[in-house]
């Protein structure tokens, strides 16, 4: 077929979607494709299809124009419970997967790099959380979609990504600063990052590009546009039947002020707010869904609390949960509210929920109660409701707590204004009856707010923080991931504001820790890494106050960087003396409560409580579920069989866990019987354990079900820590990383894999990702030169006898024996890595990059290569992320001679500090710039990690 048009467009959303674009949405395609380049900002109302925006850039990039990117970045301020712009980049990566026509076969292979049989858009969600699954995106490549919050894309920008392993941090900077577009939605309480990307990409002027710089579009109905920006607007989609329907669709905004004092505020506002849910709830077979938006947590669980009991079900949204229980949570709720839904008579359905349905959620509401807010914020909620404009009248209770005043702890004086603002407009309620009302459906919105002065409409607006200045002196000590220069300057400030609270920290809830010594803890942890999908993100000052047991009633929000104390709590007598920070297999270490920092992971007992089956709850002392065996782990889950899989399963499937009980009995007997059942035994198994679940469940598998279906290709490993009696992974490849001389001298299945034939293979990869990345010759020269050479420090006998599993004396006086780059050994067998270690004499701390560089070198002046000499060294040392700048120094008590293959040189190994690697490290940022030297390092890596996991091997 011939180049794509924006003629096409059409055609690929039907094929894709089934659907037709918005006149908005044709018109950008044809906008970009005519003028060559994005607008800024993207102004259109909510309920017209803003998540098409993915369609949108994913179409521009297949037609191959000069501004299309390569990786979307969707951001948004919200802590998400359903996150549409996800699921909706995942059915386009489906439908990209299967094509439905001849203009999405098109866009599926202009997208697909060369040789890649994998995916032609990869879909990846970023979360607080360290996870199996770092690394988001295989290969360079590979075109993908983003979506996360400010705070995860905003820190990995910047180099310091949270909850992101030390040594990880450039990958996740190079694949965000180079070749993306990052829209970010609701732009209006993103301000800060916004500043911070601007002036971070005007600081970087490379001297050699390498990949183009990232393009930034805002998107808001509610800001205005700066001057000189090119705004993109849906002038007229009011001639859309479909889009006028929606615009035009039936609100009616009735006002509420109950008297309160500050003393009974909080009971008054969740009984009032109780009350008319259930007045427009309707009798009990209304069929109805009513939404009650809150401003806090807290607020939201006192709403729910006063429901129980009636003739509604009733659910809790909040966005502070842990994904695998939001999981079960919209299994059994999203259905009855989403767009699109059948209405019919039954129980009518109450969703009390916090800003995380404001922004993502799909949801579809017959009528809305909400506390008063900013009117961003409110305009969001309003288009929860009625979506479709298919009502003939719905009708939004905004409800005012009149104790707070341009104090309110979330909004400031944006929400007093607002509520000034719409009482010019309609008078409050004095009854419990409804009257008439104001409209305000998207047109009439716009006709209220046209006339307003500008003035009147910023005040109305969240106040913007103080936003530092970015200067390069700032970016110099962010690039600096290896080691990290002290004092480190911290990025909060660059993503919020100044004065705007602390980033959240991620927190896990384990099993077996609260009676075991704490000594053990991390390494207990360590065993069976935390995910993302296990944790919830919580301010460090609310996770400080809850380890203290002190009040925590302090109004908590679903919005990032709200204002917040970050002081520590008055109290200094823990509840909890000691957690322990996660930041890889590694880096498992106990600290205090008073040690925790912004963007930790941090793992407590599950007898600590604080969580329950809607997310967040510090108030709760009960047991919290341990959901570790029930992470995906990007597809390759871990299950310990033992009592803590067999109460998860009990909540989806008794039948289920009544199986796995007995397949626990049956592998403890056998092994009292030293005859451990074989792996197809436990493949058979769990093949059966999944044909109990009816064939509906299969088709969008619960976690549990979703696990033990990608575990029928699992891999067993038996353990004597009780109460678990085996490990079922999928094929070890979870322990193949890239950071540790464990992982990145393993292969995905325990293969040995010879040093020259792993290299090979790694510089063929390598080249490959360059020239698809469209780099110059010396470019992909040198970045394939790195690559033949960077396992070259495995040469010492020392690395080798740890490989082979011998000590170096009987490697010695044997027969010669093959060098490897990729040792026989289970990569989930820890234990004998470290017997390996022990025996092999290998120095603690030492790295083999550092002896690589040196052959490097050695190889560059004896030969003759259109290369960047100081690129390829730094290449080959920053292969596992360190040497930015410096390796670690560690001293070779016993140094070893090294020959070098093809030359009569040697080299000693005792010289294991590169005191030049600063100098050339800053030189290199300067010529290829910051997040340019990161992704060519990046390059390198993950051909790396590639080769490794598929085992590939290359030829001479």
């Amino acid at each position: 077929m011939s180049a794509l048009t924006a003629a096409d467009f059409s055609a690929f959303l039907v094929e894709a979607h089934g659907r037709k674009p918005f006149p908005w949405q044709q018109r950008l395609v044809e906008r970009v494709l005519t003028d060559g380049r994005w607008p800024d900002v993207l102004d259109v109302p909510t309920g017209l299809g803003k998540t098409t925006m993915i369609d949108i850039a994913v179409f521009v990039a297949a037609a191959g124009i000069e501004c299309a990117r390569r990786r979307l970045f969707f951001v948004v301020d919200r802590r998400l419970v359903v996150d549409e712009a996800y699921e909706h980049a995942t059915a386009l990566a489906a439908s990209l997967a299967g094509p439905k026509g001849p203009i999405s076969a098109s866009v599926a292979q202009a997208l697909r790099p060369k040789d890649d049989d994998g995916p032609a858009l990869q879909v990846t969600r970023m979360r607080g959380g360290v996870t199996w699954s770092w690394r988001w995106l295989e290969r360079p490549d590979r075109y993908a979609v983003v979506v996360g919050t400010v705070d995860q894309i905003g820190s990995r920008l910047l180099f310091r990504g949270y909850q992101v392993g030390q040594h990880l941090r450039p990958i996740d900077a190079a694949l965000t600063g180079t070749d993306s577009l990052i829209v970010i939605d609701e732009a209006h309480l993103a301000e800060p990052l916004i500043k911070t990307i601007r002036s971070a990409f005007t600081a970087d002027r490379p001297q050699v590009a390498v990949g183009p710089q990232p393009t930034l579009i805002t998107m808001s109905a509610t800001t205005p546009a700066h001057q000189g920006q090119q705004v993109h607007r849906a002038d007229t989609d009011e001639q859309n039947e479909i889009a006028r329907e929606r615009l035009a669709a039936s609100r009616r905004l009735h006002l509420l002020q109950p008297e309160v004092t500050k003393k009974n505020a909080g009971a008054v506002m969740a009984t009032t707010m109780a009350t008319w849910a259930k007045t427009l709830a309707g009798d009990a077979q209304s069929g109805r869904v009513i939404a009650v938006i809150c401003n806090t947590v807290g607020r939201a669980r006192a709403v729910h609390t006063l429901l129980q009991g009636g003739d509604a079900d009733v659910e809790l949204l909040i966005g502070r949960s842990r994904p695998i229980d939001r999981e079960y949570l919209l299994k059994r709720c999203y259905p009855r509210m989403k767009v699109g839904r059948t209405r019919a008579a039954g129980r009518p359905l109450i969703v009390c929920a916090t800003q995380t349905v404001e922004v993502g959620a799909n949801i579809d509401a017959d009528h809305l109660v909400t506390e008063s807010a900013s009117l961003a914020a409110l305009i969001q909620r309003l288009g929860r409701v009625n979506r479709l404009g298919k009502l003939t009248r719905a009708d939004a209770v905004v409800v005012h707590d009149a104790s707070v005043g341009v104090d309110d702890p979330v909004y400031g004086p944006a929400r007093q204004a607002t509520w000034q603002w719409l009482s010019t407009l309609t008078a409050p309620l004095t009854s419990d009856q409804l009257g008439d009302g104001l409209d305000v459906s998207p047109l009439a919105l716009r006709a209220l707010l046209e006339p307003v002065e500008s003035v009147v409409r910023q005040g109305m607006r969240e106040p913007l923080p103080y936003m530092p200045v970015l200067f390069d002196h700032v970016l110099d000590a962010w690039v600096r991931t290896s080691p990290i220069p002290h004092p480190d300057p911290p990025i909060a400030p660059y993503l919020h504001g100044i004065d705007r609270g602390s980033p959240d920290v991620a927190v896990v809830w384990r099993s077996g820790l609260a009676h075991g010594d704490p000594q053990a803890w991390p390494s207990a942890v360590a065993q069976l890494p935390p995910s993302t999908e296990e944790a919830v993100e919580i301010s460090l000052h609310a996770v400080r106050r809850w380890l203290a047991k002190e009040d925590n009633t302090e109004p908590v929000s679903d919005v990032e960087g709200t204002p917040q104390d970050e002081e520590l709590p008055p109290s200094r007598s823990w509840q909890l003396d000691q957690v322990v920070r996660y930041r890889g297999k590694d880096d498992a270490t106990l600290i205090t409560p008073a040690e925790i920092r912004p963007g930790d992971l941090i793992v407590v007992p599950c007898e600590q409580g604080g969580c329950d089956e809607y997310g967040w709850n510090p108030a709760s002392i009960s047991p919290v579920l341990d959901v570790a065996d029930l992470a995906y782990r990007g597809g390759r889950p871990v299950t310990r069989l033992g009592p803590v899989i067999v109460e998860a399963a009990d909540r989806e499937s008794p039948a289920i866990g009544q199986a796995l009980r007995d397949l626990i009995d049956r592998t403890r007997a056998d092994l009292a019987d030293d005859t451990p059942p074989a792996v197809s035994v436990y493949r058979k198994e769990l093949q059966r354990i999944i044909d109990l679940l009816p064939v509906e469940d299969l088709k969008s598998p619960l976690p549990l079900a979703r696990n033990l279906r990608a575990l029928t290709r699992c891999t067993v490993t038996f353990v004597d820590k009780a109460p678990y009696v085996a490990l079922l992974t999928i094929k070890g490849g979870a322990w193949v990383g890239d950071t540790d001389a464990w992982g990145s001298s393993v292969a995905g299945s325990g293969k040995k894999m010879p040093l020259l034939v792993h290299e090979r293979a790694v510089a063929k990869r390598a080249e490959e990702f360059a020239v698809n990345l469209g780099l110059g010759p010396v470019l992909v020269n040198s970045v394939r030169v790195a690559a033949l050479w960077h396992d070259e420090g495995k040469r010492d006998p020392r690395f080798q006898a740890m490989l082979h599993g011998r000590p170096p004396r009987v490697l010695r006086r044997g027969t010669q024996r093959q060098l490897l780059a990729k040792s026989g050994l289970n990569p989930a067998d820890r234990a004998a890595y470290r017997r390996a270690k022990l025996i092999s004499g290998y120095p603690d701390g030492m790295r083999h990059e550092a002896l690589s560089a040196r052959i490097a070198r050695l190889h560059l002046k004896t030969g003759s290569h259109d290369v960047d000499p100081d690129l390829v060294i730094h290449l080959v040392a920053a292969h596992h992320g360190r040497s930015r700048p410096l390796l670690p120094p560690v001293t070779d008590p016993a140094p070893e001679t090294v020959h070098i293959d093809g030359s009569s040189a040697t080299l000693d190994t005792g010289e294991t500090l590169d005191w030049d690697a600063p100098r050339r490290f800053a030189a290199l940022n300067q010529r290829y710039g910051r997040w340019g030297l990161a992704l060519l390092e990046s390059i390198v890596r993950l051909a790396d990690i590639w080769c490794s996991e598929r085992e590939e091997e290359g030829t001479a």
